[in-house]
């Protein structure tokens, strides 16, 4: 039996919610680690002018910089999926009614027959 459109529409749109899910993953961790180094730069920052030590500021703020850009391809590539993700609902809905109105008509033609 071949399969049916929505069925392969709805395959469609269960990979494309994995994989949102998996980009959403990412991005938190990406936003966990952008906290972290904030919170870092500032106690590097407040030990330079106390005298400590607690790392290099200009390090953590070029990997800083580097981390936030990364949260903004991210975000961009999550915005795309989240398209292609309301384009193949808008597929896997219409399939489904595609197929419910020709089994009606199936189901009319056959008691016609009758």
């Amino acid at each position: 039996m071949a399969t049916s459109d929505s069925a392969r529409a709805g395959a469609r749109l269960y990979a494309i919610n994995l994989r949102l899910n998996e980009l959403s993953h990412e991005m938190q961790q990406t936003q966990i680690r952008v906290h972290h180094l904030e919170a870092q730069l500032e106690d590097a920052r407040l030990a330079n002018m106390v005298g400590g030590e607690a790392g290099d500021p200009s390090t953590i703020t070029t990997e800083l910089e580097a981390s936030r850009g990364s949260l903004e391809t991210q975000q961009e590539l999550i915005d795309s999926v989240k398209r292609s993700q309301w384009n193949a609902r808008v597929q896997y809905t219409v399939a489904q009614a595609k197929e419910r109105s020709e089994a009606k008509a199936r189901m009319r033609a056959a008691e016609a027959a009758e």
